[in-house]
């Protein structure tokens, strides 16, 4: 007994430093239920863009690129780059179609190409120049005048940029052509040459054969040369864009929470939004001091907040520059995270709370009865600050009339408090927005009850709740950093095994090349899937290629998947522990699941009125309620 009184008590780290808890994030992100859950998700997000991307197309709607980084220019600018872009892409493409119409005839481009790559073999070149120049009087299809490719291009531009990839397709059909008659031509040119002994006869059929293969592969690089000078002139679809610029962001993102950097680069950004915004010229600085930061330095590197403000600047230029696909596209993703991102959400609660797990269809009907809640829960804050924001636009249009500025300097204060509460808001939504849903899942409650919750948590402990944040920020890149290596690693051991038992096959793109470098381009750590060059295949290559795409998507749509929800599960254990904080509630107080009532068979019959036992008996004790015979 004295032994056993001075051991000491084991410490309860996660009682000790609560925070340590946000790292069983992991653990739960990694359930099966959930990653199933936002991999469906992110698939029906990005099936819902792929099918607005092409409606836009069809609706004259590209994104030259860099616009989005433009649009933070200020507005004159903007509009000059815009002018300058669309006048440089009219040209480049009058200078492409009138390149590819000479090239149809002459093929010197190409022959220029077929030299620098080494086939310029005496017996295939001879040939090729000769079958060129006997196929020159041949009738191409007219070159339009250069005003009406201009005017075709301004007022017509798919049918201008079809017209090119005409040409180039015809271009590229007689290249295919004249190789295999070259070929056929120089083989006979090499027999029927006496000066060439066996041995000669031989080795001239080898680099004529080596030849082929680089006419080939010649060809190939041409198509490809022209498939992106089309691409880069029609510009990009809206959301492959967004895509692209949201993606880079969100790498360059977790890259500065690697590196520990948080605040880097802020004032360059404040710099950039003072410029864009600028009206009139500075004041001048009669203080005679420097300024804080001037200029701004060239090793402020931009860390994670810049990144997230950029981020939300591809946002506001999605809804300023295509509001209406804006409204369609975000309409749509926030119904399917308010259905499935509700269900990971509710899993995670009970997952963290009681250690309970629930099956997916399950979260699904939890997360359907709250489809509302959930749906309108982040809509709320701003239609309130859409409708205080209409009644301060309606008070400028004071200003055009007589007396108009003396009236706006009087309820100039009204304005200013609106601007207050819409601040408030502003600030509330975005740091407890992200507790609205664990909100809902945890107390199975309302929008307005999330609302009031996230803003109540975060104004009343910002300090700790911003503490959580950056801890599981942190933890978060450094899981995902290994969840995208592992993912990586499965991919590039399953190219190299399998390009182990493939020869050759791809030099119609690299001579080291084989058949699967061209169907599947070997993974990266930056790029884990890639598009196969579809000019280097044939009809049933490019079937197996898409399928080999759609599986090694499938891998990289995972990665993204656990990404989602192991942001789904720390906000929900951020919720947890700011609840305990506030307002002293256990961790283990979570809306029980409503069990289905099972069928045990028919209800047992009544039992018969207890008789009164006799006078001066007993009655026997009755036995408590559980308890077994077994312990008898």
């Amino acid at each position: 007994m004295a032994d056993e009184s001075q051991q000491l008590p084991r410490i309860n780290w996660n009682e000790v430093f609560a925070f340590t808890h946000i790292f069983k994030s992991f653990r739960m992100a990694i359930h099966v239920s959930k990653l199933a859950l936002a991999l469906a998700a992110v698939l029906l997000i990005w099936l819902w863009a792929s099918i607005l991307d092409p409606v836009s197309g069809w609706m004259g709607t590209s994104v030259p690129d860099g616009e989005i980084v433009q649009y933070m220019s200020p507005p004159t600018d903007f509009e000059k780059w815009q002018d300058s872009t669309e006048l440089k892409r009219i040209d480049d493409l009058m200078n492409l179609w009138g390149e590819a119409h000479g090239e149809l005839a002459g093929l010197q481009g190409f022959l220029v190409v077929l030299g620098s790559e080494g086939g310029g073999g005496r017996f295939f070149e001879n040939a090729f120049r000769a079958k060129v120049i006997s196929q020159s009087q041949s009738k191409w299809p007219d070159l339009p005048s250069l005003k009406e490719r201009q005017d075709l291009a301004k007022d017509k531009w798919s049918k201008a940029a079809g017209a090119v990839r005409d040409l180039v397709k015809l271009q590229a059909e007689r290249i295919e052509a004249l190789i295999e008659e070259a070929k056929d031509a120089a083989a006979k040119n090499i027999n029927e040459d006496r000066a060439l002994d066996a041995k000669g006869k031989r080795e001239a059929k080898d680099k004529l054969a080596k030849d082929v293969r680089i006419a080939e592969r010649a060809l190939t690089l041409r198509k490809l040369s022209y498939r992106y000078k089309i691409q880069q002139l029609e510009g990009s679809g809206v959301f492959e864009a967004l895509k692209a610029y949201e993606g880079r962001c969100l790498t360059n993102s977790l890259q500065a929470v690697r590196y520990g950097n948080i605040t880097g680069g802020l004032s360059g950004y404040r710099a950039l939004m003072d410029h864009r915004s600028e009206m009139l010229p500075p004041e001048p600085d009669i203080s005679g001091l420097p300024a804080t930061v001037s200029p701004v330095p060239a090793d402020d590197v931009p860390g994670l907040l810049f990144w997230v403000l950029m981020m939300l600047n591809g946002l506001c230029w999605l809804i300023a520059r295509h509001w209406v696909l804006a409204i369609l596209m975000l309409a749509v993703a926030l119904a399917v995270w308010a259905l499935l991102g509700g269900a990971i959400h509710r899993i995670a609660a009970l997952h963290f709370g009681r250690e309970q797990k629930i099956s997916i269809g399950q979260a699904l009907r939890f997360s359907a009865g709250k489809f509302l809640s959930f749906y309108f829960a982040p809509l709320i804050p701003l239609a309130i600050i859409l409708v205080i924001g209409l009644f301060i636009t309606a008070g400028g249009f004071l200003l055009g009339s007589w007396g108009g500025g003396i009236a706006m300097g009087i309820l100039l204060p009204l304005a200013l408090g609106a601007g207050l509460l819409i601040a408030f808001l502003l600030v509330g939504l975005g740091g407890g927005g992200a507790l609205m849903y664990p909100t809902i899942a945890v107390e199975s409650s309302d929008s307005f009850d999330a609302i009031g919750r996230s803003y109540s948590y975060v104004y009343g402990r910002p300090w700790r709740a911003a503490f959580y944040g950056l801890v599981a920020a942190f933890y978060g890149v450094i899981c995902y950093m290994f969840v995208r290596f592992c993912a990586f690693l499965a991919l590039a051991t399953t190219h190299w095994f399998v390009g182990a038992g493939v020869v050759g096959g791809g030099q119609a793109v690299s001579p080291l090349a084989d058949k699967l470098d061209v169907l599947w381009p070997a993974p990266t750590l930056d790029s884990l899937m890639s598009c196969a060059p579809s000019e280097a295949m044939s009809t049933p290559e490019s079937i197996g290629a898409w399928f080999i795409w759609f599986w090694t998507m499938l891998v990289a749509a995972t990665v993204l998947a656990f990404l989602l929800s192991f942001c789904s599960s720390a906000k929900t254990v951020i919720y947890f522990l700011l609840r305990r904080r506030i307002d002293a509630t256990d961790l283990d107080d979570v809306y029980p699941v409503d069990e289905p009532r099972e069928d045990f068979g028919p209800e047992p019959a009544e039992e018969p009125a207890e008789t009164p036992a006799p006078a001066g008996e007993e009655k026997p004790a009755a036995k408590p309620e559980g308890q077994s015979l077994v312990g008898k």
